[in-house]
């Protein structure tokens, strides 16, 4: 890590680090109305932060079939972010390369989204940089709820 000083903040340049990984659950997911959104705390990770959110929609589906759009985003960590509790470190870099996984059990099998075995994705400078978005059948969220609640454990590694 490469590094300097500057009072509590210390600007890092984030490379190779452990991964992290945050779960979270969404209640009542198939009540969402067309454009609703509910959001996961956020949670810090090398110099950002990061959380889930779910969104309805009807008009994202080639087939018009209703979608759950499941998206991981990230903002860039400032000095006084009130998230900011007991990190010390903000990624200067204008855009950073990391890999990812969102993952989410169902009565049948796990589901994975992206993958670790990629090189990764180059993200342009946040907020545009804000993350991935996958989407997930209406007509198949009985098989990913469990007592009403989608389960989400999200993985990052900047690499």
């Amino acid at each position: 890590m490469k590094g300097k000083r500057i009072g509590e903040r210390r600007n890092v340049e984030w490379k190779g680090l452990e991964t992290t990984s945050s779960r979270v659950e969404f209640q009542d997911v198939h009540r969402l109305c067309d454009g609703q959104v509910k959001h996961s705390p956020e949670a810090f990770y090398a110099g950002y932060l990061w959380k889930v959110s779910v969104q309805a929609f009807s008009d994202e589906d080639p087939q018009g079939r209703r979608t759950l759009g499941l998206f991981l985003h990230r903002r860039k960590a400032e000095i006084n972010d009130p998230v900011r509790k007991v990190h010390m470190y903000v990624d200067s870099r204008e855009k950073v390369t990391a890999r990812y996984q969102l993952i989410c059990p169902s009565k049948r099998e796990v589901m994975v989204f992206g993958s670790y075995k990629q090189t990764g994705t180059l993200l342009p400078k946040a907020p545009k940089g804000w993350g991935w978005r996958t989407a997930l059948l209406f007509d198949e969220l009985s098989d990913l709820l469990q007592n009403g609640t989608l389960r989400v454990a999200a993985v990052v590694q900047i690499i």
